[in-house]
């Protein structure tokens, strides 16, 4: 979950198929962030997506938090690609309780758009989608047959106007913002039509690759039908700070690659040469090796040199053991009648 140390107490995840995701913190974020809504502080971390799989935003505000006066209170707007998707409102007096364990908490699923019921909305679910280059395939209707791959137009031969316009869209997509707006409650609340922030239609993310100038950019955000959901009530408050938001938490999402070619998560080691090699080709490989030691056993061409211990003595003296003892010449001398004897008591 990303904290912001000067807004204690105030926490934002980015929850996938409902799990919470693993943040990894942006290390050029405040670098290259141009704050666009000029937040007091801000927060910026790297989540990984997956194609086609949702996601949601949750808000959790505890008793850490210090409040100025019982009428105080914040808004949270989410903004999604660029665009406004929903907002929300926490109000001190939630916590009037004196609960120190309350949690005030509620997970953002979708943007909302009008229906026809005034009691509801609409709900669009958030979901990511792919990132596409490269070719877009035409297709029509002949004699009852759809024909799909006989005519392609390349994306990367976009006129000038198409590259423009991928470019702007490319700048915004990949990234959720949560900025925090700090308020005064000024009036009661009440229900009323829901704002309806954008036309929630899927959009292509099919875009030429000179728009993304290197840019790992490998999701954008669509949507899925979220049925219809109660409205929520709206609150008469003043806005504080001259407007601005106090905090911004931003979520870069990317693929698991695409994390890897930006350097955020180290990549998976290579896998070893064996693991490549299906079982056959292990099992010949073996066969040959165990031939090839069997064969240099019989040929006898290997030639092992064998030495004999050497010991070493106090003065350095060495003796080969294994070494054959010269023959020793024995003194003979002569005795009467021409005969030999051999003394034995010479050392």
């Amino acid at each position: 979950m990303a904290v912001i140390d000067e807004l204690k107490g105030v926490k934002v995840t980015v929850q996938v198929n409902g799990q919470e995701a693993v943040e990894y913190d942006d290390p050029d974020g405040l670098e290259n962030d141009v704050n666009r809504k000029h937040a007091t502080h801000r927060a910026f971390n790297y989540i990984e997506s997956k194609d086609d799989t949702c996601f949601t935003v949750k808000y959790e505000v505890n008793h850490m938090h210090r409040w100025e006066s019982p009428k105080s209170a914040f808004s949270l707007y989410l903004y999604v690609d660029g665009k406004r998707m929903d907002s929300v409102v926490c109000e001190a007096s939630r916590f009037n309780s004196f609960d120190p364990f309350y949690i005030w908490s509620t997970v953002v699923e979708g943007s909302r758009g009008s229906s026809r019921d005034p009691s509801y909305d609409r709900l669009s679910k958030f979901q990511f989608s792919q990132v596409t280059t490269g070719k877009v395939v035409i297709s029509w209707r002949c004699h009852e047959y759809v024909v799909r791959v006989l005519t392609c137009l390349s994306v990367d031969d976009a006129t000038k106007e198409r590259v423009e316009g991928d470019s702007k869209k490319a700048k915004s997509l990949g990234v959720i913002e949560v900025f925090v707006y700090p308020l005064t409650i000024t009036g009661p609340s009440y229900t009323s039509g829901h704002e309806h922030y954008r036309d929630n239609q899927n959009s292509s993310f099919n875009i030429a690759e000179k728009a993304l100038k290197g840019r790992a950019v490998s999701h954008g955000t669509s949507f899925t039908d979220g049925g219809f959901v109660s409205k929520r009530k709206s609150v008469c408050a003043e806005y504080l700070n001259d407007g601005n938001p106090i905090a911004c938490f931003m979520f870069k999402y990317r693929s698991r690659d695409a994390l890897q070619k930006e350097l955020i998560i180290p990549r998976s080691p290579s896998p070893e040469a064996i693991d490549e090699l299906s079982e056959a080709d292990i099992r010949r490989l073996a066969a040959e090796r165990l031939d090839e030691i069997n064969n240099g056993r019989r040929s006898g061409t290997v030639k092992q040199e064998r030495k004999g211990p050497i010991i070493k003595r106090e003065f350095a003296e060495i003796y080969d053991l294994t070494e054959e003892p010269a023959k020793r010449e024995w003194k003979k001398i002569k005795i009467d009648a021409n005969r030999e004897a051999i003394d034995l008591t010479d050392d």
